[in-house]
């Protein structure tokens, strides 16, 4: 039997659990049963959450990711874990709420303006020493002398770095040289690995301030010169590159409906004129407008509209205008979720989009997916065509499909089944055509996103 008057230094184990705890100790304590707490019920709201995710955005007017479908094959590839992140990353809860918030703020404290200098302005566009592009940008200088562009009237102002004009908003662009020397390598590099194969054809779209407000007004809001930036890009491009001229096409038009006002995307009148000077470039007859029906689509605001909260923009909504395809109006859709699916090429009011009415651009093609292939049944002569794009080769695409037997369009932002040439030989593919808006051209995740497509 123990004695209870043992010394306690002399069994310093039982001694231990003898002695009373100290304040340190439970202030630890308590520290961390708070900590256990919280990490149950975040755990338990986060597996709420996933329950809670979006299935829709109102503000960039689409359909968001679906949880993709689990495969050996996606998950041997690594295909399904970054799914898997892009869904993750597309239906972050309250996401939009939170976005609007912040705007609310930054408007009650002063961050809305009048202001016509806050611009983003870029890197200067610098000539260099080579002396073909002096000459381009000499031309570019001439023809705005022989053809000066007046502004459109209305009052102006800047509302979260977006100028608008009377019922018209502008996004606008910084020319960046590092990521626009990065853009032509990547072209080039492109070009070199379907050589033999295919031929490639690059189009940068300029945003609609480019084509609609003179260079003075475009220096005064701190607006980089999207034709000299075009201009630039295409003069590091290899010989083997054939660059389309759409600026000049959109620029002899530009008093149309070219550009939406409430949205950043060219309207389908712009991608038509665009498609016109491809088919120039390619040798291959473009269609007249009238060789297709016409449908319209009433109330639209868009991206600009949802960015700004302008109430002039509100006042006078965008039309749609879409055209149906002759040949064929189905496409086989591989969609961000790994799943598969026939829609059509130009979605009508009983589709798939239209019903939702901040949409209505994702009447062309259904929208950003993976891959879109599209067969012609009423051509026979093999012609083929891949169009690598971002969202702005949506309107475009329904115009090509009278054009050629197979058209393929690939979204890199999110296509990841296998490089480019791997595809093109894969598919038996004659050409290549890539399309970005020139925001796309300088925003490094797009440069990367590329670059996996080209290189793996």
């Amino acid at each position: 039997m123990q004695n209870q008057n043992q010394d306690p230094k002399k069994n310093p184990e039982e001694a231990s659990e003898q002695q009373p705890f100290s304040e340190t100790d439970r202030k630890f304590a308590k520290i961390k049963i708070a900590l256990f707490c919280v990490l149950m019920v975040g755990g338990f709201l986060v597996g709420l959450l996933f329950f809670l995710r979006p299935a829709e955005s109102a503000k960039e007017k689409r359909k968001l990711t679906e949880f993709p479908a689990f495969t050996i094959q996606s998950f041997l590839s690594g295909a399904y874990t970054n799914q898997i992140s892009t869904w993750y990353a597309d239906t972050y809860p309250f996401r939009e709420a939170l976005i609007g918030a912040d705007q609310s703020v930054k408007s009650l404290s002063g961050f809305r303006g009048t202001q016509l200098d806050k611009g983003n302005k870029g890197d200067k566009i610098d000539t260099g020493d080579t002396r073909s592009l002096d000459d381009i940008l000499s031309d570019l200088e001439e023809s705005r002398k022989n053809d000066p562009i007046t502004d459109p009237a209305g009052d102006a102002e800047m509302i979260e770095g977006y100028y608008i004009v009377g019922d018209t908003a502008y996004e606008l662009y910084a020319f960046s040289q590092m990521n626009s020397l990065k853009y032509a390598q990547l072209i080039n590099q492109a070009a070199a690995s379907v050589s033999g194969k295919a031929k490639v054809y690059d189009l940068i779209v300029p945003l609609s301030y480019a084509v609609a407000l003179s260079p003075e007004t475009q220096k005064k809001i701190n607006a980089s010169d999207c034709e000299e930036a075009i201009a630039y890009m295409y003069r590091y491009m290899d010989s083997t590159v054939r660059t389309v001229d759409a600026m000049s096409a959109l620029r002899a038009h530009r008093n149309e409906y070219l550009y939406y006002r409430t949205d950043h995307h060219w309207t389908a009148l712009g991608a038509y004129y665009a498609y016109t000077a491809f088919c120039e470039s390619a040798g291959v007859s473009a269609l007249p407008l009238s060789s297709w029906q016409e449908y319209r689509f009433e109330g639209f605001l868009g991206t600009l509209y949802n960015h700004t909260g302008s109430g002039a923009l509100a006042k006078n909504p965008d039309t749609v205008y879409a055209y149906l395809p002759n040949g064929t109006n189905s496409a086989h859709v591989t969609e961000r979720n790994g799943k598969s699916a026939d829609y059509a090429i130009m979605q009508t009011a009983t589709d798939r989009w239209y019903p939702r009415a901040d949409s209505k651009y994702n009447c062309f093609i259904a929208g950003d997916n993976p891959l879109t292939e599209i067969h012609n049944p009423l051509k026979s002569d093999g012609s083929s065509i891949v169009v690598v794009k971002e969202s702005f080769g949506n309107a475009f695409v329904p115009f090509l499909v009278d054009s050629y037997e197979y058209v393929y369009v690939i979204d890199y932002r999110y296509y990841t089944d296998m490089t480019l040439s791997r595809f093109v030989t894969e598919k038996n593919i004659d050409t290549v055509l890539f399309i970005n808006n020139i925001i796309a051209t300088s925003a490094g995740v797009r440069l990367d996103e590329m670059g996996r497509l080209i290189r793996g």
